[in-house]
């Protein structure tokens, strides 16, 4: 089941990477990845965009409102949003590639 199909998501870059915003009506919520650069030789040159904030409780809640979550769901949606998000940040910068 997916929990944020019916969100609006909007990917904006920010001051330290990217800033991924979930909507519905006037509820949001946030999850900002941040860049890192690793000098590695394996790494090195090839950025890292790690989960730093993730402000979702409104979201969480429009969804248990429309229907009660367990604790196992509640796992799911947590590992939804991290997965779900990143792809929304690997999107957004497969795009901004593109029309480079």
């Amino acid at each position: 089941m997916s929990y944020l199909e019916w969100f609006k998501t909007e990917v904006s870059p920010s001051e330290s990477g990217f800033t991924v915003t979930y909507m519905y009506d006037e509820y949001s919520g946030t999850v900002l990845y941040t860049k890192y650069e690793l000098n590695t030789k394996l790494m090195k040159g090839k950025p890292v965009y790690l989960m730093t904030l993730c402000d979702m409780g409104d979201i969480i809640e429009i969804i248990h409102q429309k229907k009660p979550l367990t604790s196992e769901d509640f796992n799911d949606l947590n590992m939804e949003i991290r997965v779900h998000s990143r792809e929304q940040v690997d999107n957004y910068i497969g795009r901004l590639g593109k029309s480079l």
